[in-house]
């Protein structure tokens, strides 16, 4: 309102106001200074040169970090918060991937803490396959396979210790010591072959000789979640001219053979699997052509839309004769350049235009495509490459022995000679080994799989009842299910659980069954997975137990030389770290375990359970530099999260920031798809925090002294009783974006109040009554009343995120309480609770009921212009007192006044016993309101039978 009045003066007249106030103004004096109530604490404010590493290494031991996951779990409350640990590899340093998991985990558990929930949270990690292998084992010296075994041992037990100690340096809660899963314990892998066999018994797990990737520099099988795509591979793109040698009627018709040389010309990436062609494949739904070369009247078979590419391509200008489907070759022949085989042409499905010619080379042992198209006609499927990428004996004795990438493809070209129509570089997506970075493979070799086609139809209907966090990749799961055929389970490696079946000498056929497992079981309980390679066959198959079923004896048979895949590793973790039929309310992990971990999970509970083993799913994005781009040692733009907490050698480029800064920032990533880190944005976390804390630090100052907290309502002024309102807004806003995960939302929300609320308004205005009035006047308690309040509902609001900052606080909060806690996480909830979680019975004299009858006619109702009031579930009115009050309540009672008459008001009695609300959550209206958690509640069931009519 002033600004508004000097905004409508004249220029001269405010200025002369200005002036007059100017010359008015005189020098400060410091003489009564001393007889002010200025702000008085100890609270410390610089967190500059190491010091908040320092006081948050002290402030975990004092507040007794490591012990309060211990303390809650034996607290007495009635729900439970599962946060289920996917298991991190367990093969370096911990870098700040790790720490956007761990600390959004964190802040969730913390939070659930908060809001009375007992936390269920192990962490686990990830100890076998192929990396720890390769990073334990780097000497070329041959080792023996419980050699390898005992290197990747001791490899991955120092990769968890290193990992462990930063976790606990974050401030993970978590009982460090006594609860945490490991994939090498025995007791695990115990846990993952009784889930294999019960898999196996119901025919979703089975072996066969099917193509895989294959990865020839880490001489094993690979999953699809294995893979990364490189977008800038180069391979050998080349066009061949293969001869058909028998036509069928319709081609007969259309070409007229006698005389004519008749090519089928074919394009492939891949020359090397030509030796291995045993079939043409071409589309049933497009038209071809057959188009002369007027030179030498020979005849090129290809798809319509291709004649003018195959002209370049050929430098000749070909005529055109006819066009035809692709059913016309139906019965047609054609000779194989190299091995001189006539070879038949199939329909494909998968045939397109979009690229090639149309016609599409087929090398069953070699694709998968074409793996589906040989069985589906009766043709022989084989492998021409070894597992180290070299062609064996079924390539021929001049390919024999070289290896894909080096030599075989020159050689293959040279072999084709004059059927070569052109060869030229291609550049295009290519999947190579995620480990190696190398290219892989497409071959067929003798495989373990899980039947994902059997799981996938309950597997996407369970998908249907997970809630996805953010909602933009609530979709992204289900497609990459939907196009997953198979999963292959078996990797030929020696560091892992072997695959626990023996195969016949002579029959090869597996053996595995009820007896078998539990003996097996029974050995790795006792010796631990070792005992595969440390014991005799007589040990691990009894001749004895065999002869009982009629099988033989143990000479007869060999163990297997698989181990499982690691993704089934941790994808059973929900089966050994949960218990009887519990199920974890999140799984929280990156965006690239929509193809891993979590797919790995649901495909084995659904198989097991026939549920999905997760209520809720969360998903992060990755660590990116400040420019966007992914961070790499060579290019010198990695964050190490140990830096960032405890400084670089050179402090004044990369200082000291402490946990609670790498936590701030994990926060404000608000599940973005990249997330920028960088010394620029470090700095910005730490100046963020500063404000805050120097606000806080101010308030703190204020109420040093304050000791009433029994104020009531009435007696505050209106400024305060309004600040006090805010402050339940902001409480309101903190709990809903902490209920949806939006941490970073939860910061903006606190920055804003902390900023603009508390200090640019509320501050400024009570320094007066605050600093000058009597000590113990109403006016300047009313005002400590509420800055108490407010740092209360702030520390709980930070405390998830930044528990360091949070419990330094707590311990210079006044203790106005009979006992004060070492933790600020032992405490009652973070902010105001949300009433829908409530049912309350209001209790009313004669007079007061008569009233509210106004607002709801009925006793009980959950659709009352009373229950709306509230806000709660259900509200109950009665004008009878209760007997007695349960424990397990809130009551609260007092009185209040009601008009008789215009100017009379007589005093009435009131009880509110407030409990937790009895029904389900309707999804539709989401109030407690509803008998069955599965249906929504009777009043909405009733609205939309209304629109279903």
């Amino acid at each position: 309102m002033i600004a508004n009045v000097f905004s409508k003066l004249k220029p001269t007249r405010r200025q002369f106001i200005w002036v007059r106030a100017k010359s008015r103004k005189q020098e400060s004096s410091k003489k009564y200074s001393y007889t002010l109530n200025l702000p008085k604490t100890d609270f410390p404010l610089s967190l500059r040169d190491g010091e908040a590493n320092r006081r948050e290494v002290k402030i975990q031991k004092s507040s007794c970090f490591e012990k309060l996951y211990e303390w809650q779990q034996n607290q007495p409350r009635d729900k439970e918060f599962i946060l289920h640990d996917g298991p991190p590899y367990a093969n370096g340093k911990p870098h700040v991937g790790h720490a956007i998991n761990k600390i959004l985990k964190d802040i969730t558990n913390r939070y659930r803490l908060m809001r009375g929930y007992r936390i269920h949270y192990k962490p686990g990690w990830d100890c076998h396959g192929l990396p720890i292998e390769m990073k334990a084992v780097s000497s070329k010296a041959k080792l023996t396979p419980l050699q390898i075994r005992d290197k990747a041992k001791k490899f991955a037990r120092e990769a968890i210790t290193v990992q462990m100690e930063a976790f606990k340096r974050w401030g993970v809660m978590a009982d460090w010591d006594k609860q945490c899963y490991y994939t090498f314990d025995p007791q695990y892998e115990a846990k993952q072959m009784e889930v294999f066999y019960q898999m196996y018994e119901k025919g979703l797990i089975y072996q066969d000789f099917m193509p895989v990737y294959w990865s020839p520099s880490s001489g094993t099988a690979l999953a699809e979640s294995e893979l990364e795509y490189n977008p800038d591979h180069k391979s050998k793109s080349v066009y061949v001219s293969f001869p058909v040698t028998k036509s069928s009627e319709q081609l007969e018709n259309v070409i007229g053979w006698a005389g004519r040389d008749v090519y089928a010309v074919i394009w492939t990436t891949t020359p090397w699997t030509l030796p291995g062609n045993k079939a043409i494949c071409i589309g049933p739904e497009l038209r071809y052509v057959c188009a002369e070369d007027p030179e030498n009247s020979n005849i090129y078979i290809c798809e319509k839309s291709f004649v003018d590419k195959l002209s370049e391509l050929l430098g000749k200008s070909l005529r055109v004769l006819n066009d035809f489907p692709g059913s016309a070759f139906d019965g047609a022949k054609y000779s194989h350049p190299l091995t001189g085989e006539e070879l038949p042409f199939l329909v494909g499905k998968h045939v397109t235009m979009e690229k090639g010619t149309g016609l599409v080379h087929t090398a069953p042992g070699h694709g998968h495509d074409d793996f589906v198209i040989a069985i589906n006609n009766g043709l022989k499927v084989t492998s021409i490459v070894d597992e180290k990428g070299q062609y064996d004996w079924h390539a021929g004795k001049e390919l024999e022995g070289r290896t894909i990438g080096v030599d075989a493809e020159e050689k293959v070209l040279e072999l084709l000679g004059n059927h070569i129509i052109k060869v030229e570089d291609y550049v295009h997506k290519y999947p190579y080994d995620w480990r190696t970075k190398k290219p892989v493979i497409i071959r067929a070799s003798k495989q373990w799989f899980v039947s994902t086609n059997k799981l996938k139809t309950k597997a996407l209907e369970c998908l249907d009842e997970i809630n996805v966090y953010p909602k933009s990749s609530e979709h992204s799961m289900q497609s990459m299910l939907g196009s997953r055929p198979y999963w292959c389970i078996s990797r030929q490696r020696v560091w892992g659980l072997p695959i626990p079946v023996f195969y016949h000498k002579q029959t090869k056929q597996p053996l595995v069954n009820r007896a078998t497992i539990d003996h097996l079981k029974s050995l790795v309980l006792e010796h631990g997975s070792d005992c595969w390679w440390k014991l005799s066959e007589e040990e691990l198959l009894p001749t004895d137990m065999l002869t009982k079923m009629g099988l033989g004896k143990a000479s007869d048979y060999v163990k297997g030389e698989d181990i499982l895949d690691i993704w089934f590793d941790s994808g059973i973790s929900w089966a050994a770290v949960l218990s009887g039929e519990q199920k974890a309310d999140l799984y929280l992990e990156g965006l690239d375990q929509f193809g891993g971990w979590f797919q790995s999970s649901l495909l084995t509970s659904v198989a097991l359970t026939g549920s999905a083993p997760y209520k809720s799913l969360l998903v992060h994005g990755f660590a990116v530099d400040e420019e966007g781009k992914k961070m790499s040692k060579s290019v010198g733009n990695v964050i190490d999260p140990e830096i960032v907490i405890n400084g670089g050698k050179n402090k004044s480029n990369e200082p000291s920031y402490g946990a609670d800064v790498l936590r701030l920032w994990s926060a404000e990533c608000n599940l973005q798809s990249n997330v920028m880190v960088g010394p620029t944005i470090l700095e910005k976390c730490n100046e963020e925090m500063y404000k805050i804390r120097k606000v806080l630090r101010y308030l703190l100052g204020n109420v040093n002294d304050f000791d009433n907290l029994s104020l009531s309502m009435h007696q505050l002024w209106p400024q305060d009783r309004y600040m006090l309102h805010l402050l339940h807004q902001f409480g309101k806003q903190v709990s809903g974006h902490y209920d949806e995960y939006r941490y970073g939302k939860v910061m903006q929300i606190v920055e804003k109040f902390i900023n603009i609320e508390v200090s640019n308004f509320y501050c400024s205005i009570i320094k007066d009554r605050l600093y000058c009035s009597d000590k113990e006047s109403l006016r300047r308690q009313s005002s400590q009343f509420v800055q108490y309040h407010i740092i209360n509902v702030v520390m709980r609001a930070l405390a998830p995120i930044l528990p360091h900052f949070a419990e330094e606080l707590y311990q210079y909060y006044p203790n106005l309480e009979q006992h004060k806690d070492d933790s600020v996480f032992k405490r009652c909830v973070i902010v105001s609770e949300n009433p829908v979680e409530f049912d309350v019975i209001i209790y009313a004299s004669h007079l007061l009921f008569e009233v509210l009858t106004n607002f709801q006619m009925e006793e009980t109702s959950c659709s009352s212009p009373l229950t709306e009031i509230m806000q709660t579930s259900y509200t109950v009115i009665t004008k009878k007192p209760l007997p007695t009050i349960p424990e397990d309540v809130s009551a609260e009672d007092g009185v209040c006044n009601v008009y008789v008459q215009e100017d009379i008001k007589q005093p009435e009695q009131y009880m509110l016993i407030i409990s937790a609300a009895t029904q389900n959550m309707c999804e539709r209206c989401r109030r407690y309101t509803s008998e069955s958690a599965k249906t929504p509640c009777e009043r909405c069931l009733n609205v939309m039978a209304g629109d279903w009519k």
